[in-house]
């Protein structure tokens, strides 16, 4: 380069730098204006876990799907060559400023470089191809196909052809030690110098057009990508350092409603949110997984998760200046979060499942945020869903949710011999409210409770029982979870209960993740976990028949908090187990959760959607282990057969038990 093009070079290459820097000192002070929160705990662990997911891309393949395994081999690709391209733009920008300056310092390594400069080369270029592909031939829902994601992708390209371009010419000239190292080890450059027509002979002019055009597409997309939905590039490898760990997939804050300070109940605006809450919005990819898989989406509900992360991040952003002048009032914002960025119909339209958060490849939390905005809405909006408010209102006044309901918590054991818990007792046998009072449900109990005597297993229940407060929670009433909880724990204290057996995993999930911050920390097993040992401890003795059996994997069991094979197994024991399409971490929810057992759905019901799927297995039998899931699903599927046996694992096992 004369030193008119080296100087002109230097000066975009400057701006674009400082430019590059001001705008992402300007998201972090953005980020600030977030509630302090601790995701630096554990530091070797998260290193860990960045490496492992983002890195080595294992959280691309969190569902095994056609699409997503090969959006996820298309990722690896642009990632890791992005890593190893970056020495080589590094060399390139440093050249610009000290004249005639490379790697070659380096030795032996420096073949190694160009080896893999040259292999990630091809590769991303073989990325670009299914990156196109995908989008222009199959087209895939759940990404967006906005124009930023073009001019990404043609950014890419023009950089991956144009260093294909500089090195053949670099070649040519016989530039030194690159000419010699690159005979050898740049195959890919040197078949394609050998499989076009190339005069042997340097042009400098040609060089200089690739120089050019690689130079103002490296700075534009440096510029770009702190102003786009590629602010993940930047954003991706700290979101899977800060990423939670699971299980559980959702862990609330405890709201100290003593606290004269208190301040706003759970998100108003995105002054309300944590800092990390508003980093979601700046490491989310737009991969739209999460909308992909959201029941609620699938079933024609307006609820995005997706656009749930990337509505905050706009209202964040739309109302910056408001937030960074250093005022306090949220009147001052200028777009509303609720109301303005985001829907209540969004809002209440989740069930609490997690598939949103369970795939996502960042680690976003999309099912906190709609938690937490529920919050506010219920406890100081008071806006709620009309069943969801009556099932609140039965919470406060009978400690249960089923308004309307002429059973009471003793049915379930009128006909049978139950010990009540005292201290000589090792298991406190948790019934729940939706065993204890939906007359179907009841069933659970009784087998489970025949199951245990058979195997001599030491436990009592509670003569009079309130609910554990998770539907109360997952609508938003935190307050009332807080009290439930604190009487819970003080009855079980008096009575010295240590370990817990329950049927429900929204009463599992309760007891063992969200008590804990009251004090409340027991030893709890699921009925399926403990099925499943006992019949490997041979307490129990199992017929095995011929019956087909599928099993839908409860939220609040397989993706909460990540338990999959104990109930299979169980099941395997007494039939013969085969899967639905979605299983495991990738079930699809009943339709049940997050409150939205009273509510009316609008659209294609979710239970039916699910039900058309286990119906599809041809199974003899749907299997659950949630009465939740048992209420839906027998629900769901009587509108296609009214012959197809929904039973709980308890129900299998206690009918195939010898007694």
């Amino acid at each position: 380069m004369n030193i008119v093009e080296r100087t002109i070079a230097a000066l975009l290459t400057a701006a674009a730098l400082g430019y590059f820097f001001y705008r992402v000192i300007y998201l972090l002070k953005l980020l600030k204006v977030g509630k302090p929160e601790n995701r630096y705990d554990q530091i070797g662990r998260r290193i860990m876990m960045a490496i492992r997911q983002s890195i080595f891309q294992g959280a691309q393949f969190r569902v095994k799907t056609s699409d997503h395994v090969y959006a996820g081999i298309m990722h690896i690709f642009i990632l890791w060559g992005f890593m190893v391209l970056l020495f080589g733009e590094i060399e390139i920008l440093l050249s610009i400023f000290i004249p005639n300056f490379d790697f070659a310092f380096l030795g032996t390594v420096y073949p190694i470089y160009i080896l893999f400069q040259d292999i990630f080369v091809f590769l991303v270029i073989v990325a670009m191809i299914m990156a196109f592909a995908r989008r222009f031939l199959w087209h895939p829902r759940q990404i967006n196909y906005h124009v930023g994601s073009y001019l990404i992708l043609i950014a890419i390209t023009i950089l991956m052809f144009t260093i294909l371009g500089m090195n053949i010419e670099k070649f040519t000239a016989g530039d030194e030690p690159f000419s010699s190292v690159a005979q050898n080890w740049a195959p890919f450059t040197m078949f394609i110098k050998s499989t076009i027509f190339h005069p042997n002979v340097y042009n400098h002019s040609i060089y200089m057009f690739f120089f050019w055009a690689h130079l103002v597409s490296l700075l534009a997309f440096l510029d770009y990508i702190p102003n786009s939905k590629h602010l993940h590039v930047l954003a991706a490898i700290p979101a899977n350092f800060f990423r939670r760990f699971t299980p559980p997939l959702l862990k609330l804050a405890p709201i100290d409603f003593e606290d004269e300070n208190l301040g706003t109940l759970g998100i108003a605006s995105v002054r309300d949110m944590t800092w990390k809450q508003l980093f979601d919005g700046y490491s989310c990819t737009e991969c739209g997984r999460c909308t992909e898989l959201c029941p609620a989406n699938n079933t024609g509900k307006l609820l995005s998760p997706r656009e749930i992360i990337l509505n905050t991040k706009d209202n964040l952003f739309k109302n910056a200046d408001a937030l960074l002048s250093g005022g306090d009032d949220s009147t001052a914002l200028l777009v509303k979060l609720i109301g303005g960025s985001i829907t209540q119909e969004e809002i209440w339209a989740c069930t609490t499942c997690g598939a949103c958060t369970n795939v996502c490849p960042v680690g976003n939390e999309h099912l906190r945020d709609i938690v937490e905005i529920r919050q506010n809405l219920v406890m100081e909006e008071g806006s709620v869903p009309a069943l969801m408010g009556q099932a609140l209102k039965s919470i406060e006044a009978r400690q249960h949710p089923f308004f309307g309901t002429a059973s009471v918590r003793s049915d379930w054991r009128k006909n049978i011999e139950v010990p009540f818990f005292d201290k000589s007792k090792e298991y406190l046998l948790w019934i729940g409210c939706s065993i204890a009072l939906e007359e179907r449900n009841q069933k659970i109990a009784q087998a489970t409770v025949g199951i245990l005597k058979k195997a001599g297993v030491s436990f009592g229940v509670l003569e009079n029982e309130r609910c554990t407060g998770d539907p109360a929670r997952r609508i938003g009433d935190e307050y009332q979870f807080s009290l439930l909880a604190a009487e819970n724990i003080n009855e079980f204290n008096e009575l010295g209960v240590k370990k817990i057996i329950t049927m429900c995993p929204h009463c599992f999930n309760s007891f063992k993740n969200d008590y804990t911050d009251y004090g409340g920390n027991y030893e709890v097993a699921m009925h399926s976990i403990l099925i499943d040992q006992l019949i490997k401890d041979r307490k129990i003795e199992l017929k095995k028949n011929t019956e087909n059996i599928t099993f839908h994997d409860p939220c609040y069991l397989s993706r909460h908090n990540g338990i999959t094979e104990e109930p299979r197994e169980a099941l395997s024991a007494a039939g013969n187990l085969i899967e639905m399409e979605q299983n495991r971490k990738n079930s699809f929810c009943c339709g049940g959760g997050g409150g939205l057992y009273w509510s009316e759905e609008k659209g294609e019901r979710i239970n039916q959607h699910r039900a058309k799927e286990a119906l599809s297995t041809g199974a003899d039998i749907v299997a659950t282990s949630c009465p939740f899931c048992m209420s839906m699903m027998t629900d769901g599927i009587r509108a296609f057969d009214e012959n197809e046996k929904i039973l709980d694992i308890a129900e299998i096992v206690y009918e195939n038990m010898i007694k």
